[in-house]
């Protein structure tokens, strides 16, 4: 073959690869070389009580974290605190509904009687509590496509299905399983994670009725649940064996169960998000290993079935929740900057530190 036939043959699969490109209908940004993430900001806010989740509210510009018995919220800009919601107990998670001007908070009233507290998101006021009808309500999740607020009730081991309209409980399902996180498709289906089967499942968000159920191979403790809807992904952020096992980020083909890919993290993840906008995903960790820092895992979806590892930034122990800032594209987590040493006994031979809880602190990751 001729120098100028060589020539024209590879210009015109360049063109045929950059129309390929241009055509496909997901494009996936290349992982970043030196990613330049870290923590830029390590907020502290001190005071009483313990935590669980984190909220970002993009759009409002506010943080919200559950503190026990209270409720902070934080600009997220600033980092002031705007109000403390007050008149709760055991809380765990909130979740925003703004085209109802409500936000949900799960807690317990009693160890018999949990409960979804409402709060008024211009006043900042509780309106409402509504019975959970379960016992040990953790985590939740508000699905705009069914205007509905999904419960998760732990010990419970079922749950409660909130109209977010009216604020009144429009149905309950049995799992026979302790859930943990969930993610929502947007066309009628929600993702669940099954703590103690090792399993994910598939239900349905309006019938709630069960679709799919499937193993997590590798996945010991599936506790973290995120979604890439466009490619129908889910990240399950998953915990070891035993409380100084490290864990591991599954990735599972919404559509058939199958785990394509699996990349190590760190000990006591409780939570992972994905960002659609740069194809990073974030899995938050108390411990990194050494027992005295925590650790954000932070990946990159190269296709739907494969990611790589984009950095590993040190936080502070315990800070294992996490959300996104959309805006930003900035993750927010919590936990103490100090934490004491607990001695070793016979009955707890790896006992966690103590939380000083006056270094409480919400810190942000981004670059």
């Amino acid at each position: 073959m001729s120098a100028r036939r060589i020539c024209a043959v590879l210009t015109w699969a360049c063109v045929l690869a950059f129309a390929l490109l241009i055509l496909s209908p997901t494009v996936f940004h290349a992982a970043p070389q030196d990613s330049g993430y870290r923590v830029l900001r390590t907020i502290k806010l001190g005071g009483e009580g313990g935590w669980d989740y984190v909220t970002v509210d993009s759009d409002a510009r506010r943080v919200y974290i559950p503190r026990s018995t209270h409720v902070l919220v934080i600009d997220a800009d600033s980092g002031k605190q705007i109000a403390d919601i007050q008149g709760m107990n055991e809380l765990h998670g909130v979740a925003v509904a703004s085209e109802f001007n409500r936000g949900f908070v799960t807690g317990n009233k009693s160890e018999k009687e949990g409960t979804v507290y409402v709060f008024d998101l211009k006043t900042l006021m509780l309106t409402s509590s509504i019975k959970s009808n379960s016992i040990d309500t953790d985590s939740l999740l508000y699905d705009p496509s069914t205007k509905r607020v999904y419960v998760n009730n732990g010990d419970g081991m079922n749950l409660t299905v909130v109209d977010a309209a009216t604020a009144k409980v429009v149905g309950t399902m049995a799992f026979h399983a302790n859930p943990e996180a969930a993610a929502a498709d947007g066309k009628g289906s929600i993702f669940q994670d099954y703590e103690d089967k090792g399993q994910v499942i598939e239900y349905d968000a309006m019938k709630l009725t069960i679709k799919n159920k499937w193993p997590t191979p590798g996945c010991d403790a599936p506790v973290g649940m995120a979604m890439d809807k466009v490619n129908r992904r889910l990240y399950v952020g998953c915990r070891g064996k035993g409380p100084t096992a490290p864990g591991a980020l599954i990735v599972m083909n919404a559509d058939n169960g199958k785990v394509v890919a699996s990349m190590p993290i760190g000990i006591g993840v409780d939570g992972d998000v994905f960002d659609p906008a740069t194809g990073n995903v974030y899995a938050p960790c108390r411990d990194s290993g050494d027992g005295k820092t925590g650790a954000t895992y932070i990946f990159h979806a190269d296709s739907p079935d494969k990611i790589s590892s984009v950095a590993t930034v040190k936080t502070i122990y315990g800070a294992r929740t996490i959300s996104l800032d959309s805006k930003t594209h900035h993750v927010f987590l919590i936990g103490t900057e100090k934490n004491d040493p607990v001695p070793p006994t016979a009955k707890n031979p790896n006992p966690r530190p103590k939380p000083d809880l006056s270094t409480f602190s919400l810190l942000e990751i981004g670059k």
